[in-house]
């Protein structure tokens, strides 16, 4: 039975604003301290590698690939350079793929073997006529003549040169047609890559897996999108355990290529976690290598904080249900309060909303500063967080010490001057909440609102 994975990488596969040089070449020492060995370039918004992929780079930026490349190999890592040519490729045009070589060829003279052929995210069908009646109406037969035309001149320039393929349908249903003929048609020393049953799976199982290996007739490379937060995902941050992958998924896969965040500092939690799944994935256990990792990213001290932190920015593909310690406390705080026992649940409340304000204020002077600011959004609005949580169990409070006072009250003057405690509070709870409408993160998800409204609905 295989241990660990062949492939143990990050692809820079992101939409939004690529990593600056200086992240990617520390983000390549980075991985060699973790244990990964993979590096695959391929940044959506990197203009030369998507809308004019057949232009080469010019000469300040091919250098600078250059530079990661050399980097990458010093740190014992595979640089592996992509190309995303689908969305405007002409797959039975012969200039097209001598412009491809062309631009292969310039990373292959700066010491690069590994390259990809990406043609994710691209229409599903053929668009020129040209290529419509070379190959039938079929996409998979396109991509199957072009890819390996590269590929064996790819193998002239040197032996040792390997090729990864995204294709088109990249996750789902195994069993489709377009699927196992490209199975059934590329050569079977390129690897073929594959994000598990959706887009960002959840879970990745061995059964799933061994259906797309039998598919495509080799053992897949997953492209595993976590912790990437990009497009519709851009308020989270995703720095939580890894979870949900099979621990024999080796049985069937060749590696796994994770996809990383904007943030590249703040990936590395993910990352660190990941690289001990990838190394050793049947003795794995998520909560220790993602401990591990949070003191190798942000030191010893910054655990616990980071603990009920992480907990608040729970919201991902992996977990997509509201955090979890979060709302366990609050269920108890709630439960407390319809049970009539208002003080319990407001002490309750206030002490968890505590200990959140002060992991935000732990977290802020950390002296990693670069993750700092990358998470700021998140950390002020964990901050704003437990400030809406600290007045709504101010107000429960309120509403106690009214309960006990007014009926003692004698007036109406006497009962309404006892009630301006939880007006104020009120008031303040409630433009709290107004302003919590532009937040613009998941953190917290919608616990601590839930209770809040809850709340002041029933003090009314």
């Amino acid at each position: 039975m295989a241990e660990g994975f062949v492939w143990r990488g990050v692809v820079e596969g992101f939409y939004g604003k690529p990593w600056t040089h200086s992240e990617r070449m520390d983000m390549l020492a980075f991985m060699s301290d973790v244990g990964m060995n993979a590096y695959l370039y391929a940044p959506k918004d990197d203009l030369y590698h998507r809308q004019r992929w057949r232009a080469p780079y010019p000469a300040d930026l091919l250098a600078r690939l250059s530079e990661l490349a050399s980097h990458a190999r010093r740190h014992g890592i595979t640089f592996v350079f992509a190309v995303s040519p689908g969305l405007s490729l002409r797959y039975s045009d012969r200039r097209d793929q001598d412009a491809l070589l062309a631009k292969l060829k310039a990373m292959h003279d700066a010491g690069v073997h590994a390259f990809a052929l990406l043609y994710d995210d691209i229409p599903a069908e053929l668009r020129h006529e040209e290529d419509r009646k070379a190959f039938g109406n079929s996409l998979a037969a396109a991509q199957i003549s072009f890819t390996n035309a590269v590929f064996a001149r790819l193998k002239e320039l040197s032996d040792q040169t390997s090729l990864i393929v995204c294709p088109t349908q990249y996750c789902g249903d195994p069993a489709t047609e377009y699927v196992r003929e490209l199975g059934a048609g590329l050569d079977p020393a390129i690897d073929v890559m594959w994000t598990g049953p959706a887009v960002c799976s959840k879970e990745l199982t061995l059964e799933h897996t061994k259906a797309v290996a039998g598919s495509l007739n080799r053992p897949i490379t997953y492209w595993d999108n976590y912790p990437v937060n990009d497009g519709p995902m851009k308020s989270e941050l995703h720095i939580g355990p890894y979870t949900g992958r099979s621990p024999y998924l080796p049985e069937a896969a060749k590696g796994i290529f994770l996809n990383p965040m904007n943030q590249a500092e703040a990936s590395k939690i993910a990352l660190a976690a990941a690289a001990r799944y990838l190394t050793s994935p049947v003795q794995y256990d998520p909560r220790s290598a993602w401990e591990d990792a949070v003191v190798h990213v942000l030191g010893k001290d910054a655990l616990g904080a980071c603990v009920l932190f992480t907990d608040a920015c729970a919201i991902s593909p992996l977990h997509p249900e509201d955090p979890p310690g979060i709302a366990s406390v609050l269920e108890k705080a709630r439960k407390r309060a319809e049970g009539g026992e208002l003080g319990e649940a407001a002490g309750i409340l206030s002490s968890y909303m505590l200990e959140m304000k002060a992991s935000a204020a732990m977290l802020s002077g950390n002296p990693n500063r670069k993750f700092v600011e990358e998470v700021k959004p998140w950390l002020e609005e964990f901050s704003a967080w437990a400030e809406i949580g600290l007045y709504t169990a101010k107000l429960i409070q309120a509403a106690q010490a009214y309960v006990v006072a007014a009926s003692a009250a004698r007036s109406r003057l006497s009962r309404f001057l006892r009630a301006l405690p939880i007006l104020r509070t009120r008031s303040r709870l409630v433009r709290m909440l107004a302003r919590s409408v532009r937040f613009k993160t998941r953190t917290c998800g919608n616990s601590v609102l839930s209770l809040a409204l809850d709340v002041l609905r029933r003090v009314g």
